[in-house]
């Protein structure tokens, strides 16, 4: 009892500073950028919701968008009603809680399966790595998905001995649950990652028994149940949220429709993914020859899942980035059971080494920034603001300073990390430079995005003019932020060609607010009066470094109805 108590009293501090690190690097700032990215889609699907209090019937400002499941929404809407608000906040907070579940996930099974310090090495790996600070600070269903396949994962090595009802039920209802947040890989991957252990042995006979089967029928039927109301209150809407279950999911694996990247994409993804990570993550693949050699029957099942996930992703005729991501927590354990396994030292030691220089070096970028932004600015045109000008070099000098420690005989990052000295200090650092990035760098930058102060002047001229929402277009391509910031109670207006905007200008009612994309302005500047046609009430600014995306730049134009310029037309 004594022992046990020493060893938790050990390990109580490194867990907690872990989890306070990952809160922190999670949930820092997690309001405080516009939407961007597909984020629009859930955050003016959820608003829809809430004006016409039908939440089994996905719309974007008016049209049928089912093509993801419902759990994604209802999820926002629940964080909505804790918050008080649909914001920004709201609309991330799933991600972010869901970015703690994979993390969970991962170190317990690192520390179920191998050792406490494999598990939290495989914790301080995927908590810095791109792809999960990535997708759980950003407002859409990946991360619920990754965080759904994780927990299944884990849940089967917990209950693997227990082959009752109770845990294929558990099993299947976490399974299914994530496919109603992205789609059926949320039920696929984690059986393919169990797959190599059912087999061996022929443990796959113990678990074919009637529990399991009734488990699977309980699971399923629970998995339609939305499906079913869905399609029983329909009323007007035609989209089937079954039909876009296998569209989407079956559909676009064998016969893809859109994403069609080449077959090899995954081999440049993955590595990407695990960023700052990727010199450690090529030494431990470096490595695995004589990991699989002296590795135990665990580490061999990591490597097959690994291996099995990876080809199922590959075989798919439709390919993205973030496909893959099911894929990154068991990259993250391999990691760590490389570096904990013995042997391989000298190829650790040379990789290890190839993985300072890398973040040493992205350390020297920021400290040199004061000379560099000169540079960046006469060629590209783009000015830093003062505060990011200010204070990057800080973030370089104090990822450059935790070298520092390696100094001392005695360094305490073994022992408030938990983990090996040989990757405490770059974990450290990594967790100085990623938490600089996506906690305070990427927030600061949204100054220049222009979308959501677009919107709100829009809000704020159709507010003090007292313009209804009949009165309100967009032409062309509809943009969802806008009609998210502009919150009307009513779908905004999406007109298509010249014929219907000026049927809508002359249309009874007060004064037009019309919007539009710069390449959809062709045929609608000539309906404009000749006075407003360079001069739009408002238009999305655009920076010298984005001339490129100029093309889906907004403009605003607010016209008298029925002027005699446009009834000449």
């Amino acid at each position: 009892m004594n022992k046990l108590m020493l060893k938790t009293g050990k390990n109580t501090l490194p867990n907690t500073i872990f989890w306070l690190t990952a809160f922190l690097l999670l949930f820092w700032g997690l309001g405080q950028k516009a939407l961007w990215g597909s984020e629009d889609r859930w955050a003016e699907i959820v608003r829809s919701m809430l004006l016409t209090r039908d939440f089994f019937h996905p719309s974007i400002n008016g049209l049928e968008y089912f093509d993801k499941p419902l759990l994604g929404y209802w999820l926002i809407v629940l964080t909505q009603a804790i918050t008080g608000s649909l914001n920004e906040l709201a609309v991330r907070l799933p991600s972010a809680i869901a970015g703690l579940v994979v993390l969970w996930g991962t170190v317990r099974l690192g520390s179920q399966l191998w050792s406490e310090e494999v598990g939290r090495t495989a914790g301080w790996l995927l908590l810095t790595s791109y792809a999960l600070l990535f997708w759980a600070r950003i407002g859409e269903a990946d991360m619920e998905n990754l965080a759904t396949i994780t927990m299944a994962v884990a849940w089967y090595w917990h209950r693997r001995e227990k082959p009752v009802f109770l845990t294929y039920f558990v099993f299947y209802l976490i399974c299914f649950a994530g496919a109603h947040t992205k789609g059926l890989t949320a039920v696929i991957v984690p059986v393919l990652a169990i797959l190599p252990d059912l087999l061996r042995q022929y443990r796959w006979k113990t678990h074919l028994n009637p529990g399991n089967v009734l488990a699977l029928i309980v699971g399923g039927a629970i998995y339609l149940i939305p499906f079913v109301i869905a399609n029983s209150t329909s009323g007007g809407y035609h989209s089937s949220g079954l039909y876009q279950v296998f569209r989407e999911n079956i559909l676009r694996y064998f016969q893809p429709f859109d994403h069609k990247e080449p077959f090899y994409v995954y081999f440049l993804y993955v590595p990407s993914l695990l960023l700052p990570w990727t010199p450690l993550f090529l030494g431990s693949l470096f490595g695995s020859p004589q990991l699989l050699r002296t590795g135990d029957k665990n580490t061999r099942w990591l490597v097959e899942t690994m291996v099995i996930i990876f080809v199922f992703f590959t075989l798919s005729g439709s390919r993205r980035n973030y496909y893959i991501l099911p894929i990154i927590p068991f990259c993250a354990l391999y990691m760590a059971v490389f570096l904990q396994a013995a042997g391989n030292d000298k190829v650790k030691r040379i990789f290890l080494s190839l993985q300072v220089g890398l973040l040493s070096l992205v350390a020297l970028v920021e400290l040199l920034t004061p000379v560099l932004w000169p540079v960046v600015r006469e060629r590209v045109g783009f000015v830093p603001p003062e505060s990011l000008a200010l204070f990057t070099p800080l973030i370089g000098i104090f990822a450059l300073g935790v070298w520092l420690l390696h100094l001392q005989k005695t360094s305490p990052v073994q022992s408030l990390l938990g983990i090996s000295r040989n990757i405490g200090l770059p974990v450290l650092s990594a967790v100085i430079l990623v938490g600089g990035f996506f906690c305070w760098q990427h927030i600061v930058l949204d100054v220049y995005r222009a979308g959501k102060p677009f919107a709100m002047e829009l809000k704020a001229e159709i507010d003090r003019a007292k313009i209804s929402p009949e009165d309100i277009a967009f032409y062309g391509k509809p943009a969802k932020d806008v009609a998210f910031y502009l919150d009307q109670p009513k779908p905004i207006q999406m007109l298509t060609s010249p014929e219907e905007a000026s049927r809508f200008f002359n249309s009874p009612g007060g004064v037009k607010l019309i919007i539009a994309r710069q390449d959809c302005q062709n045929d609608l500047l000539p309906l404009i009066p000749p006075a407003q046609r360079e001069k739009p009430l408002f238009a999305e600014k655009v920076y010298p470094w984005e001339k490129r995306k100029a093309f889906m730049r907004l403009s605003a134009w607010k016209i008298a109805a029925g002027s005699s310029e446009l009834s000449e037309k």
